[in-house]
């Protein structure tokens, strides 16, 4: 998509549609709405007057115009409370407002910034939030029918005279590669599991780090077995496909000892192994490597921005499968940290490659942590697909990654880890099991994660609900979401 920065106001603006917005609070149109509002004649203020526009977040109005501006179509979107509106409910506007001009086989927008966002916010992060909704909001998932329409927004103008244009460059270079690389992950999490094995997802990291010059390295069955990582290769015994561990480094900080690691679960089809899902929850697990995904991508941008930090990515590949060799339920592991496992459901098993992961993300310099995962169903039951459900052994670090996803507009809730949890992976023959029943089910997976962790700052996203959207909604398109990836790029950038 081609974006333009103009000083020309909107109504003078040639493109197939414009956007401008409407508040609830608002009784009339204001700022750019008006001007636009006066040259049509006052029709938006009339829908307005009758209630067929109501400001609600996210309503989308569309009118032609009438021949009164060079714009072949207004759009008008609702901002909900006006002044109380976010940078988060900005971007799902915006891409509500998007979406209905590229349904409807627009090919180019014009856009302004109203001043209620401008207002509280930098101009950098409000065009940013432009440029995200519209890239989000109009994204696609791969489909593989013989005969699909392709509907493509080629061009979006912004108008910005009353903004710094370098800000707002800036603000659409960053917009660029936070939408282009969470739209990545949604891509990989979407993928048939026959079309991104283990292998491919390997392939896909190598050609990142090409493109991004980063050090690579994968570690293979054989390197695995070396290495004492029995905890992955024991999940990836049931399938043809080998287990692999990537592990991509940038060093953006070489004099400083700090690394940020992150560690993303790649279960590229999960089956539940001999304790088999129910047919309907197998379905999705195609998306069961969303949490590898949001790794790879975030690093992907990371390498495109270069900022001032260090980060190490470790992320186990493998498939959940079912043969004679698969593991089994009352099975003990020894895990490449030395501890042993005790395997109480082979569905539980994205735990137990985070294990050899965390641990593998410690010896190779990591000092601060923060795994990924679609780890648990009870996270859906507790959080929905609205949250991400969090959790964390060092108060400051979380605090940090909490700050990340609310400049990135993730949405994250912290859930608690106090020891009396912990009797529900106690095990009675190895140092921990995998799991202890249906209570607090969230909670059981990250306190198995903590034991590998150990002192470690540590922060573990359960993305189980947040990696899919039920629906299509905002900069969401029905299913997998790219979530978490915008939160780790901007760690990464903080961290410096």
């Amino acid at each position: 998509m081609e974006w333009k920065l103009t000083r020309e106001p909107l109504a003078s603006v040639a493109t197939d549609a414009i956007i401008v917005f409407h508040s609830k609070e608002r009784e009339s149109t204001q700022g750019m709405a008006r001007e636009i509002d006066e040259a049509l004649g006052f029709r938006i203020s009339s829908l307005i007057t009758a209630g067929e526009i109501t400001g609600k977040l996210g309503e989308v109005t569309q009118l032609h115009n009438w021949g009164k501006i060079p714009s072949g179509r207004v759009i008008v979107v609702g901002l909900g409370e006006g002044d109380q509106t976010d940078l988060h409910q900005f971007r799902h506007a915006i891409a509500a407002a998007s979406r209905a001009a590229k349904q409807k086989g627009l090919k180019s927008l014009g856009i302004g910034c109203p001043s209620s966002i401008i207002d509280r916010y930098n101009a950098v992060d409000a065009v940013q939030a432009i440029v995200e909704g519209i890239e989000l909001g109009t994204y696609e998932h791969q489909k593989y029918q013989s005969e699909t329409k392709k509907r493509e927004l080629k061009s979006v103008l912004i108008s910005i005279p009353q903004l710094n244009e370098q800000a707002a460059q800036a603000g659409i270079e960053r917009g660029q590669i936070f939408a282009r690389a969470t739209n990545f992950a949604r891509y990989l999490s979407h993928e048939p599991a026959n079309l991104l094995t283990p292998q491919q997802f390997v392939d896909h990291a190598k050609q990142v780090a090409e493109k991004r010059g980063l050090d690579m390295e994968v570690l293979d069955e054989s390197r695995l077995a070396d290495l004492g990582m029995q905890a992955l290769l024991s999940v990836a015994r049931g399938s043809e496909a080998g287990a692999r561990m990537i592990v991509l480094s940038y060093r953006g900080a070489p004099e400083s000892t700090e690394v940020l690691g992150l560690v993303g679960k790649g279960v590229t089809f999960d089956s539940g192994g001999l304790q088999l899902k129910p047919s309907p929850f197998m379905l999705d697990m195609k998306e069961d490597m969303a949490g590898a995904a949001a790794v790879l991508a975030a690093m992907d941008a990371i390498g495109e921005l270069r900022p001032h930090s260090n980060v190490l990515a470790v992320i186990p590949v493998c498939e959940n499968m079912v043969n004679g060799q698969a593991y089994r339920p009352g099975d003990v592991i020894r895990s490449f940290s030395g501890k042993t496992i005790e395997v109480a459901h082979t569905d539980a098993e994205g735990r137990i490659i985070l294990a050899d992961a965390i641990s593998y993300a410690k010896r190779k310099g990591a000092t601060r942590l923060v795994d990924v995962a679609t780890l648990t169903g009870a996270v859906v039951v507790a959080l929905g697909h609205e949250a991400t459900g969090m959790m964390s052994n060092d108060e400051e670090w979380a605090d940090e990654v909490k700050s990340a996803a609310r400049i990135a507009g993730e949405r994250m809730w912290e859930l608690p880890m106090y020891k009396e949890y912990g009797i529900y992976v106690e095990s009675e023959i190895a140092d921990v099991k995998n799991e202890g029943g249906s209570p607090a089910g969230c909670i059981q997976g990250g306190l198995f994660l903590q034991a590998f962790a150990e002192e470690t700052p540590w922060v573990h996203l359960d993305i189980a609900g947040s990696a899919t959207a039920p629906r299509e909604s905002g900069i969401f398109a029905k299913g997998a979401t790219g979530v978490a990836v915008r939160t780790l790029i901007q760690l990464a950038v903080r961290f410096g």
